[in-house]
């Protein structure tokens, strides 16, 4: 331990009251409010207070959009699986708006009626208030205006995770009627290209982009499918891929076989998009069948992680793209088959200010740059935090690799720094970028109680 200099030390043996003690004490939190106010009126006046779990409880409320009624019926389980876990975590107050059925291009009137009993059968057994719960092909108005009003109550310090688990649509009608100042204090949460708005067969109004332009926070977690959905989409699974979720079907309680029951109707077993949901009450973007056991039958809610130890921000999730544009091609190499790359122009930039749920305030990090490089054409890139450089500006080789990445050790970043990345190239082939990673290297205790 470092010793104390002599005339320090002197100050430190001095006798208090304890009312000396409550004025040092309120001195010292003084100052650092001070500090935390000062540094953060210069990185972002309006900024949102870290979360969503603050001295260890959660802080915020909870929107959730979800299809249901045409594509695929894998929400006629995962609604109810999402339902449960907010019930089981204890943040079943927190819900306050939940939309179903929101795809508007094309309808199936019988997967609406299934997918709505999956959702306010589930809502009914857990207890929620059914007054929030609103079926988008029946009363569009309703939900669109409970979005917004869900929007317009948030501040710095009561925010809204909007979970995304369907098209875009709907969501974006609620948040193009909101007030624009509270905008910013909306995270959205998707996990998949359809979810934020790309798909082939329909012809959607808007994506992700179109929410992202409002000033609304766009946090992407991995794709959950990986761990949750067990057999192929656009078939009926077999029963042997059943076999993950036969907890559900053997438990003790009622309402757990209930969820089994809307499992098999789907005909799959696919609770991905309530791998969102998880992630939201716990931080953990790794949710699989055996998690879900312990919280939902066997009533163990884990400690949420205080920060993940990688954040990964995509290319076209960066608020601001100057000379760049989305790109899909649906490019399966890329991170969910999105990228950006230049526009027309040979010089571009993406900048964002860094503001993501279960985050450290302050950081160091291994940032991962992931790019394209191109056969014959070489792209220069440079990374910057708040204006300042970050490592050395340096150039894809033009050998035809494809996706490749560059590491950047040691960068300090707060919460409301802003990330820049700066892409020159002689053509759009080689300005691509796919996404910026954070890789914590701070030595902070991953999954540490907060509770």
């Amino acid at each position: 331990m470092e010793r104390i200099p002599g005339e320090s030390r002197r100050v430190f043996e001095m006798k208090t009251t304890p009312q000396t003690e409550r004025h040092l004490k309120h001195a010292r939190w003084m100052i650092c409010l001070a500090v935390a106010l000062l540094h953060g009126a210069a990185a972002n006046p309006v900024l949102a207070a870290a979360g969503p779990y603050v001295d260890g409880r959660f802080r915020g409320r909870i929107a959730y959009s979800c299809d249901g009624n045409h594509n695929d019926p894998d929400d006629w389980a995962a609604s109810p699986v999402t339902l449960a876990i907010l019930a089981e975590a204890g943040l079943k107050e927190q819900l306050v708006h939940f939309d179903y059925n929101c795809i508007l291009p094309l309808t199936d009137p019988e997967w609406e009626k299934l997918h709505a009993e999956s959702v306010l059968g589930t809502a009914e057994r857990y207890g929620f208030d059914l007054a929030k719960f609103f079926d988008c092909r029946k009363d569009r108005d309703g939900a669109v205006a409970s979005i917004v009003k869900a929007i317009d109550d948030s501040t710095a310090t009561d925010p809204l995770y909007f979970i995304i688990a369907g098209p875009m649509e709907v969501p974006y009608l609620g948040i193009q009627k909101s007030d624009p100042a509270k905008r910013q204090f909306v995270y959205c949460i998707s996990h998949s290209r359809w979810n934020d708005g790309f798909a082939s067969r329909y012809k959607f109004t808007c994506t992700k982009r179109s929410v992202i332009e409002r000033d609304v926070h766009w946090v992407q977690i991995r794709d959950q499918n990986r761990l949750l959905s067990f057999g192929r989409y656009g078939r009926p699974s077999a029963w042997k891929e059943f076999e993950p979720y036969f907890w559900m079907r053997d438990s003790d309680d009622a309402r757990v076989r209930w969820l089994w029951e809307r499992m098999v109707i789907s005909a799959r077993p696919d609770a991905s998009d309530a791998g969102m949901t998880w992630f939201l009450a716990t931080g953990d973007e790794e949710c699989d069948p055996v998690k879900l056991r312990r919280l939902i039958d066997e009533h163990r809610c884990p400690a949420p992680l205080i920060a993940r130890r990688q954040v990964r921000i995509e290319a076209e999730n960066f608020r601001h793209l100057e000379g760049c544009a989305l790109e899909d091609r649906n490019d399966k190499q890329a991170s969910h088959a999105l990228n950006v790359s230049l526009a027309g122009g040979k010089t571009g930039s993406i900048r964002t200010r860094f503001d993501e749920p279960f985050t450290h305030d302050n950081a160091r990090y291994e940032v991962e740059i992931r790019y394209f490089d191109a056969q014959d054409s070489r792209c220069r890139l440079a990374l910057s935090v708040n204006g300042a450089a970050q490592g050395t500006a340096w150039e894809s080789p033009g050998e035809g690799r494809g996706w490749m990445s560059r590491t950047i050790r040691d960068v300090a970043i707060r919460r409301g720094d802003e990330i820049r990345l700066d892409v020159q190239a002689a053509d759009s082939a080689a300005g691509k970028l796919d996404y910026v990673q954070l890789n914590d290297q701070s030595g902070h205790l991953e999954g540490e109680n907060i509770r």
